[in-house]
């Protein structure tokens, strides 16, 4: 079956009408949600375009992906068989002998096979399929400009075929089904095989001519469904059907069993197709009662079963075209997502850009506030650290004299101490001896809180009728910078050199 959950187009031109079936696919269930049928009998061809689209706008449809399903009047069938069971080797001997059963040339045909069996192990059955590739493609252009476009063409017989092989559960290798399927004009008789069509045949007979002619009617179709199954038959395709399923459950088809039963030897059941798919009531109530004298089985048979189907009649221009036009909707939906990625793409940035703007609006805000908070604090730290500088400058003095004080010997007093900003010490005094003033230098240079101890001058005098040292020594507070201590260094051997 097709793929899940999509809608067709099940479209035919006969002589006669235009046929039209819209057809959902789910899975392997299929659903019939429209039909609608187009007498053509007195429309000219160039106006059954039209014909054609009034047909459409009944079914509601947009952009249809529409199926052909090609009738068995316009096609010549042959059972032939081919000495080769090669699908390639089968395939181009039937290409090479196709214009033998044909008045057509070659170019002027299109060309199809159905497989049937393997016959006397080196011989294939088929199903020689050859139809007028004018007849197609004048099909196709109406489509076309009635704006349908034509997926692919399908032949009608086989979609049926392979329809009631599903629909009754056949296996392979069992003995074949015949099939009436009885329409407006023509009554086509299918003999399925293998799940495919092993023969068929297109009678002018169909419902209007039983509804007009009445038994005359009757009796000339079922003796062309003798003539028909007689030439089946004569070719020794396979046995011939026990059974032949009737697929409409009209009164006037159903009449015909006992006809058929006593001339095709053989059981004549009824297996209405409508009774094998899904349907509005609406949709059936229309098909029973204004289509009950024709059969949608060909557009629903070959829509349904379109994967099952091996014979696809497409001309090879049309595939051409429609797989350019396909690529062409392809490169447009690739650029359409890729204008609408670069869209996307450019919101997204827009999108930070707003959002960062208003975060950083709201970092502002905040910041305001804050930063009056920090100014406020750092003009208490600075208040702080000037009491705190001012309060360890009031400090520095206090611990050089109680330095001092405990690094003075009992033999030594003082005289004067300077003090200045830049942390340089000056202290005049009195030792009873040299001795003392150089052991009073060296604990100096060893205290933590001094340096650049340098002894600038001593002198003996008398003092208090006593002999003893005059001294000064100048030296600086630990925390001074060094180059302030060459500085001094230089102004005391300037002083130095002055004295």
């Amino acid at each position: 079956m097709l793929g899940k959950d999509q809608e067709y187009l099940g479209v035919s031109i006969s002589d006669d009408s235009i046929k039209l079936a819209h057809i959902k696919v789910s899975g392997d269930e299929c659903k019939l949600i429209g039909v609608v049928k187009q007498d053509i009998r007195e429309v000219p061809e160039e106006e059954q375009s039209s014909a054609l689209s009034t047909a459409l706008s009944e079914l509601s449809i947009k952009n249809p992906r529409a199926i052909c399903a090609l009738p068995a009047s316009l096609v010549t069938t042959k059972n032939i068989e081919i000495p080769s069971l090669d699908p390639e080797e089968i395939k181009s001997i039937i290409d090479l002998q196709a214009g033998r059963h044909t008045p057509y040339a070659r170019e002027e045909i299109l060309v199809g096979f159905i497989n049937i069996g393997v016959f006397q192990r080196n011989y294939t059955k088929v199903l020689l399929i050859i139809v007028n590739r004018d007849a197609i493609k004048k099909q196709v252009d109406i489509f076309d400009r009635a704006g349908i476009k034509i997926e692919r063409v399908f032949f009608a017989p086989e979609g049926k075929a392979t329809f009631y092989a599903k629909a009754l559960n056949v296996k392979n290798e069992e003995p074949p089904i015949g099939i009436i399927d009885i329409s407006f004009q023509t009554t086509d008789f299918i003999i399925e095989f293998n799940n495919t069509v092993a023969t068929c045949r297109s009678i002018p007979i169909g419902m209007n001519h039983l509804i007009k002619e009445g038994e005359t009617a009757k009796n000339q179709l079922v003796e062309e469904l003798s003539k028909s199954l007689a030439s089946y038959e004569e070719e020794d395709i396979n046995k011939s059907p026990e059974t032949y399923i009737l697929t409409s459950d009209d009164e006037k088809i159903k009449e015909l069993q006992p006809l058929l039963h006593d001339k095709l030897k053989a059981n004549i059941k009824v297996v209405s197709y409508l009774d094998q798919i899904q349907a509005d009531q609406q949709v059936m109530l229309k098909l029973v009662s204004q289509y009950n004298d024709d059969s949608f089985l060909n557009l629903i048979s070959v829509t349904s079963m379109m994967n099952a189907i091996t014979v696809d009649l497409t001309p090879e221009d049309v595939k051409a075209q429609r797989s350019i036009e396909e690529q062409g909707r392809q490169i447009v939906k690739v650029g359409v997502l890729g204008i609408v990625f670069l869209f996307f793409i450019i919101a997204i940035f827009f999108c930070k850009i707003y959002f960062r703007g208003i975060f950083l609006g709201r970092l502002k805000e905040e910041y305001v506030v804050k930063r009056r908070e920090v100014v406020a604090l750092d003009r208490v730290a600075q208040k702080t650290r000037i009491i705190k500088d001012y309060i360890n400058s009031r400090m520095i003095g206090l611990n050089v004299v109680d330095e001092l004080y405990r690094l003075i010997p009992d033999e030594i007093y003082l005289q004067s101490i300077l003090l200045n900003e830049e942390g340089r010490i000056n202290i005049q005094g009195i030792s009873e001896s040299m001795s003392r003033v150089f052991n009073f230098v060296t604990a100096l240079e060893e205290s933590e809180y001094f340096k650049s101890v340098k002894t600038t001058s001593t002198t003996a005098k008398k003092d208090r009728g006593k002999d003893v040292a005059a001294f000064e020594i100048v030296f600086r507070l630990e925390s001074t910078d060094d180059e302030e201590d060459e500085e001094m260094g230089e102004e005391m051997v300037e002083e130095a050199d002055a004295e």
